[in-house]
């Protein structure tokens, strides 16, 4: 899948920033998220969504704007050999979408939430 969810935020100063408050939210959700790690260009919080590690990756995006745009994707971890010879189950994944797009949907003052590819 790799969409990319785009929304634009003054909440956030950083990446950083973004990253926890998106981990907040998981936890409160009781997800049991990973502490999030930092890739320099980006964050990633990894979560288990019904036995299925789903990686949540999010950044500022590069693009110029008034007020920052942000984008937000998970990944659902699937073996090469799955991939190749089986058919994956992708509902953790899309689960894991509906989430975070309701977790960024409820940012004070968010606007332009949609998804991309």
């Amino acid at each position: 899948m790799s969409d990319n969810l785009y929304f634009k935020s003054a909440m956030f100063k950083s990446n950083k920033s973004l990253a926890e408050y998106v981990f907040s939210e998981l936890k409160k959700l009781n997800f049991n998220p990973e502490s999030p790690i930092d890739s320099d260009y980006m964050f990633s919080i990894a979560m288990n969504i019904n036995g299925v590690m789903v990686d949540v990756y999010l950044g500022k995006n590069d693009e110029e704007s008034e007020t920052p745009l942000w984008q937000v994707w998970p990944e659902q971890r699937i073996s090469f050999f799955k991939k190749f010879f089986g058919k994956v189950n992708k509902s953790p994944e899309v689960k894991a979408r509906q989430v975070i797009e309701n977790i960024a949907k409820n940012i004070e003052g968010v606007t332009d939430v949609a998804w991309d590819i």
